[in-house]
């Protein structure tokens, strides 16, 4: 297979990605993806890439080669289709919506169809150097190693821990590592950047994050990281729950779908805080393009407390989030972000 001189299409401290045109091979072009500083990520990349390859998932590139030694593989190249996040920043609202929810469904049946296959990714993640312990593990660990991080928000902002935030957090911690009947493959970073539309449908690119924990870990990207008006999400939630329900019985039960999703929206919210340091207080910066880290946590606190309301339980992790809240909109007045193809949803 002789390869052109390559196109760079990415380069960063954890990889450098470059398309080549194939001259006389059975592909037209392919892409190249060499990791460089963070082994684990890379090769929980190429293990995810593997994984869905071998098991004839097309929810994202498909592997064609790779060198464990040179930290480098080829993947299938999907083309030059628009992300969600240009649909998104782009004027076509329906072509927005109609991303939003198809990512949900394709999200919806990369779970329902990797359910009950653990044993089948380990297979493959273990065979390549392995890493020092399980995602899902290394979610929850480091959820009850930095609560003192959250600790030094709330005196921060002079707000009190709530009786039973420890034991909620170790609840939630318990869940992470051990999703039950919700164990599923996830890609692990869903951001807009990372849903791309070819003619052959949506598919998911880079898998740095990829691996078994619990599935609405993905369900994260509209639940609760990425604003989107409330009707949307409903419509995306209610399409990637009908999806996942197809293979997964708790999904159906309506007090363990509200409970899964308060579950991992606690997660994130409070990682949120220990990711982000207090000095945030004093000056704000950009967590993400258009939206600052004080937008980021409001947001975060807001979606948080929406997804909690028709659930039981998690009172005490609950109440001091709810305090929280309250002592930062008492400090911070921050524009909601909105997306230009949703204005008219607004």
């Amino acid at each position: 297979m002789l390869l052109s001189v390559p196109e760079l299409l990415k380069t960063e401290s954890r990889s450098v990605v470059v398309r080549a045109q194939v001259r006389g091979g059975p592909v037209p072009a392919v892409i190249l993806k060499h990791f460089r500083d963070d082994p684990v990520c890379g090769l929980d990349d190429l293990a995810g890439v593997d994984f869905l390859s071998r098991q004839e998932l097309e929810f994202g590139p498909r592997l064609l080669a790779s060198d464990v030694d040179a930290r480098l593989f080829m993947l299938e190249d999907l083309g030059r289709g628009r992300s969600l996040e240009e649909l998104l920043n782009g004027e076509d609202v329906r072509a927005a919506t109609g991303g939003l929810i198809s990512t949900a469904r394709l999200t919806g049946q990369l779970h329902a169809r990797t359910l009950g296959l653990q044993s089948e990714y380990e297979l493959v993640r273990q065979a390549l150097p392995p890493r020092p312990e399980r995602v899902r593990v290394e979610n929850a660990r480091f959820l009850l190693d930095h609560e003192d991080r959250l600790l030094r928000w709330l005196a921060a902002v002079d707000a009190k821990a709530a009786p039973g935030l420890h034991e909620d957090l170790e609840d939630v911690a318990r869940t992470l590592a051990d999703p039950g009947p919700f164990l599923a493959f996830t890609h692990g970073d869903m951001a807009p950047s990372n849903v791309l539309f070819t003619p052959s449908g949506p598919r998911l690119l880079d898998f740095e994050y990829a691996g078994m924990r619990h599935a609405l870990y993905d369900a994260l990207m509209w639940l609760v990281t990425v604003p989107f008006p409330d009707e949307l999400v409903a419509r995306a939630d209610i399409t990637y729950r009908i999806t996942l329900s197809s293979h997964c019985e708790a999904a159906q039960a309506d007090s363990a779908w509200t409970r899964a999703r308060a579950t991992v929206a606690l997660a994130r919210t409070v990682n949120l805080f220990q990711w982000l340091h207090p000095r945030v207080l004093e000056e704000d910066r950009e967590w993400a393009p258009g939206m600052s880290q004080r937008a980021a946590l409001l947001h975060h606190l807001a979606r948080c407390r929406a997804l909690l309301a028709p659930t039981e339980g998690f009172t005490g992790l609950a109440r001091t989030l709810e305090s929280l809240e309250a002592r930062l909109r008492e400090r911070w007045t921050v524009p909601s972000f909105v997306w230009p193809a949703l204005h008219e949803l607004e």
